[in-house]
């Protein structure tokens, strides 16, 4: 059975993924097909060089993913993202 997964289920997904250091987000600097949804990557950068990197979902009001890995934070919309997804 293939059912589609909401919008919390691809984000604990997405943001699972980053946390454990298996998204490759070179992937995805050109939209592509991530468990249905559509997403894009767009690096964060700073004086110094990228510090991270922001996911967004095209053409959906999906909230936007981000990872700074020089501070070691993964956020959605600005929040922690486990906050957010309890808060969800």
């Amino acid at each position: 059975m293939n059912r589609k997964m909401t919008d919390e289920t691809i984000l604990n997904r997405l943001c699972g993924n980053i946390a454990a250091g298996r998204f490759n987000w070179r992937r995805y600097l050109t939209p592509q097909t991530y468990f249905g949804h559509e997403i894009c990557v767009q690096p964060l950068h700073c004086s110094y060089g990228q510090i991270g990197y922001t996911v967004y979902f095209p053409y959906s009001n999906m909230p936007e993913v981000e990872y700074d890995w020089e501070l070691r934070k993964l956020t959605i919309d600005g929040t922690n993202w486990r906050n957010y997804l309890q808060n969800q």
